[in-house]
């Protein structure tokens, strides 16, 4: 199983780790292929492993445990995710791909967009929805 992580822009700092990540876009690699339109004539120049910016999407999910305070617990996580992940500051996002942590992919992202909470009538869990935009800085 996957691991998502946010590290400080030094890249040692962990600042805060994913709980219960149900789905990402996040690729297996950082690099995309870049095309190049000209002016004149059809078609475009695809450049491989060029870095342009694109919205990453991590959703998951906060649970209570048996032994949480119920509700109260969902906020305190969600006060939690807010203090760690700052508006327009410089992280790396690490996806540990396999129990060791060895071997990863690693993207420089900034959160850009506030972090959402869709709408949830039940009371042990809460749904939640971070966007970084990669490549940013």
């Amino acid at each position: 199983m996957s691991k998502f992580k946010l590290y400080a822009s030094d890249g040692i700092t962990l600042i805060y780790t994913f709980p219960l990540v149900q789905e990402t876009n996040t690729p297996q690699s950082p690099f995309r292929y870049v095309g190049i339109e000209g002016v004149r004539g059809k078609g475009e120049l695809v450049i491989p492993a060029g870095t342009p910016s694109w919205d990453a999407e991590i959703r998951g999910l906060f649970m209570i445990e048996e032994s949480d305070e119920g509700y109260e617990d969902i906020m305190d996580k969600i006060g939690e995710i807010e203090d760690a992940i700052v508006l327009n500051t410089n992280y790396y996002l690490r996806v540990e791909k396999t129990a060791s942590p060895l071997t990863y992919y690693e993207y420089k992202v900034r959160r850009t967009e506030p972090i959402e909470y869709p709408t949830s009538l039940r009371t042990d869990s809460q749904e939640y929805i971070v966007r970084l935009k990669v490549n940013a800085w």
